[in-house]
């Protein structure tokens, strides 16, 4: 299906006689099946324990079906992404994986995401506004798994928030573009001394205190900011603000009207983290992530003072093992000498420290689309 301009469109069954594209072959679908059966029990008792229940079933993990396949509490939510050839399931084949996933059909929700060009962006599917609540981590966050592309929280950061929350007691925390705040919560779990919230969309940011609010944190105790990132670092650095810890994951692509420019990662990313070390206190943390496929990090464009470490394998939970759905590089040091706002620290070195992964939080230590 490639008829929707903005890249996604809620995906309609193949009729049998209607046949185009792609055909799953019995051999593969009944593999398939297989797999998702072993996966998700696999992961209910991985994940489960820790009170979560949401997480990738499957990954392209297999003969590279083009299929993300997530489940949400008791919905499932397949994505199909678009390729070289066109794929579509049958209604048979959504009967089978709802029946190997103990799922109603009625719960499943499934989407295209289809490839854009460097103008385009995604756009809402539909208008509804029917959110459920996902458990992640003993946290509560509000999805929408109908209206848009993305359900509002991306999973394949959960141990990256994880590492947030248990490294970040007394600290100050930036989480810029911040979407529905889901750093942020992490963050106010983990009792940081406060925590700012940049996103240019004030429908994210009422997001965002949606969740502060469902897991009974009081918005008003924290900071959110309707802003362009490049913007809000300019007039931190101008007013002298410093945070200890600073979130930095990004949209490969961004054109909005309300942005002064447009945002492409690849091009702007040095230019974004050196501006986010004015802000960065001295011995404080930058954590850099985005998921364009074939991103590019020049370790040598970077001042010398700077130190770069990736953190990728860090940050990737089990059920994005088979392929990482982000990158990540925890960054510290300095621009020029120091800043004369060193940050109040916990003993002990940072679990953002390969050599230091520190406790295990009763889970299986083993590890965007």
């Amino acid at each position: 299906m490639k008829t929707n301009p903005v890249g996604a469109c809620m995906h309609r069954p193949r009729q049998d006689s209607l046949q185009t594209g792609v055909i799953m072959k019995q051999e593969i679908l009944d593999k398939l099946l297989s797999i998702l059966k072993t996966s998700q029990k696999d992961l209910r008792n991985h994940f489960t324990s820790a009170g979560t229940d949401c997480y990738r079933i499957f990954n392209r993990g297999y003969s590279n079906l083009p299929l993300l396949i997530d489940r949400y509490g008791v919905y499932i939510h397949i994505t199909v992404l678009d390729g070289p050839e066109e794929f579509e399931l049958t209604e048979d084949e959504i009967k089978k994986i709802a029946g190997a996933l103990y799922c109603p059909v009625d719960r499943m929700i499934i989407k295209t995401r289809q490839s854009l060009s460097d103008h385009e962006q995604y756009s809402a599917l539909d208008g509804k506004q029917e959110k459920i609540i996902a458990n992640e981590n003993g946290l509560k966050f509000h999805v929408n798994l109908r209206d848009y592309i993305d359900t509002g929280l991306f999973m394949d950061h959960r141990k990256t928030r994880e590492m947030v929350r248990d490294d970040c007691f007394g600290l100050s925390v930036l989480n810029l573009f911040s979407y529905t705040g889901s750093f942020s919560i992490y963050a106010a779990s983990g009792g940081a001394s406060r925590i700012t919230s940049v996103d240019l969309s004030s429908t994210y940011l009422d997001q965002a205190k949606e969740n502060f609010r469902l897991n009974d944190f009081l918005p008003g105790a924290f900071e959110f900011v309707q802003s362009d990132v490049f913007k809000f670092l300019e007039e931190a650095a101008a007013k002298k603000e410093k945070w200890d810890l600073i979130v930095l994951d990004p949209p490969t692509f961004s054109n909005s009207r309300k942005m002064e420019r447009t945002l492409k990662i690849q091009k702007d990313y040095l230019e974004l983290i050196l501006s986010c070390f004015k802000v960065l206190k001295g011995g404080g943390r930058l954590l850099f992530s985005n998921n364009l496929s074939d991103f590019r990090f020049h370790k040598k464009d970077f001042p010398s003072g700077i130190k770069i470490e990736d953190i990728t394998k860090l940050t990737t939970d089990i059920d994005f093992k088979n392929k990482p759905a982000h990158k990540c590089w925890e960054l510290t040091g300095i621009l020029q000498g120091k800043t004369g706002h060193e940050p109040r620290r916990r003993s002990g070195p940072s679990r953002f420290n390969s050599s230091n992964k520190g406790p295990d939080r009763g889970r299986d230590s083993k590890s965007k689309y």
